[in-house]
């Protein structure tokens, strides 16, 4: 395979877009996993200055494709990162995130800010191949600047001045993720808003569904008894609990287990109504022997409560029972 200083090379000054995007990936993924093993060994971590330099390179570029760029300086997320190791850290791999994430925003923050401003969009909404591609590097842009003093002023701004959804939900989401004290009324102006809309509403779940940390488990508790949620309707299954249990590892996994009982009761909930669905959820509940001790525990209890269910479907039960079965499978010899 390639160096670090190769992969930081094609990141930066390749003429194939993939490439640029594949040699980005390759080499957050090495860095943010090589930080995982120095935070697991107690040491200081520092970030390789070439992955800053790769970084710097692709927002100087003004010639390719705003879209492709924001693609390339987007980090791998954390349940991708998740699937390249044998024994998932899961607090171990979202702090060496965000630590890269951070670290490049306060290197970059001039940079990041002035393309920011210069990637504003002029006059009126446009739906223009151009205009989407602009908004979209301009908010990868305020994802990073989140990780700098100014970053919630600047979301709170774009939330204030927005003319389109894009930006709209790319502002609410930095917010609610960043804890922003103005997140929760925002949350609730968009609903107040929205609530009529149910493709617009599910982005709604799916933002505070994402949120990082174990807080997350009572807010989506929360969200179940809200009057545009419905068990019965799986693009909300999909929009809270799906992103809940397959996109936010903080959260499902948090160390209490408190994120696997959600899952697992609701799961129950569901089969009696929609038993295919019930099944998608469970298969979150998958990779458990690749956790730590505890989390393993914690994850078989709640395969084993839901398995013992009485007129658990057939569809559940294949899921549950595949589940367990490996945990004899890995024993064997």
């Amino acid at each position: 395979g390639y160096s670090v200083a190769e992969l930081a090379v094609l990141m930066a000054h390749d003429s194939d877009p993939f490439v640029r995007w594949e040699a980005a990936q390759n080499l957050a993924q090495r860095e943010i996993l090589r930080i995982v093993s120095v935070l697991a060994r107690g040491g200081e971590p520092e970030l390789d200055a070439a992955l800053g330099d790769a970084f710097s390179a692709l927002l100087d570029d003004l010639e390719s494709d705003p879209a492709l760029i924001a693609e390339t300086i987007a980090l791998p997320d954390e349940a991708y990162l998740a699937e390249l190791v044998e024994t998932v850290d899961v607090d171990g791999i979202h702090a060496a995130r965000h630590f890269v994430k951070s670290t490049l925003a306060g290197r970059l923050a001039e940079r990041l800010a002035a393309r920011y401003d210069e990637l504003a969009g002029e006059g009126p909404y446009s739906k223009q191949p151009r205009a989407m591609a602009q908004r979209s590097l301009r908010n990868a842009c305020l994802s990073y600047l989140m990780e700098t003093p100014r970053g919630e002023s600047l979301a709170q701004r774009q939330l204030t001045d927005s003319d389109n959804m894009t930006d709209t939900l790319a502002a609410l989401r930095v917010l609610a993720w960043k804890g922003d004290a103005s997140a929760g009324a925002a949350l609730d102006e968009f609903a107040d808003r929205w609530q009529g809309d149910a493709l617009v509403m599910d982005k709604w779940f799916n933002i505070q569904a994402s949120v990082p940390g174990a807080a997350t488990v009572e807010r989506v508790r929360d969200l179940l008894e809200h009057p545009a949620f419905s068990l019965k309707n799986p693009n909300k299954v999909r929009a809270l609990l799906g992103v809940f249990s397959v996109a936010n590892p903080t959260a499902f996994h948090a160390a209490g287990g408190d994120g696997y009982r959600l899952l697992a009761d609701r799961v129950m909930d569901l089969d009696a109504l929609n038993p295919q669905v019930a099944a998608r959820l469970a298969a979150a509940f998958n990779s458990w022997l690749r956790y730590d001790g505890k989390r393993k525990a914690l994850m078989r209890a709640e395969l084993a409560r839901i398995a013992s269910r009485q007129g658990l479907s057939g569809n559940v039960a294949e899921i549950v029972g595949s589940a367990l079965a490996m945990e004899g499978k890995r024993a064997a010899p």
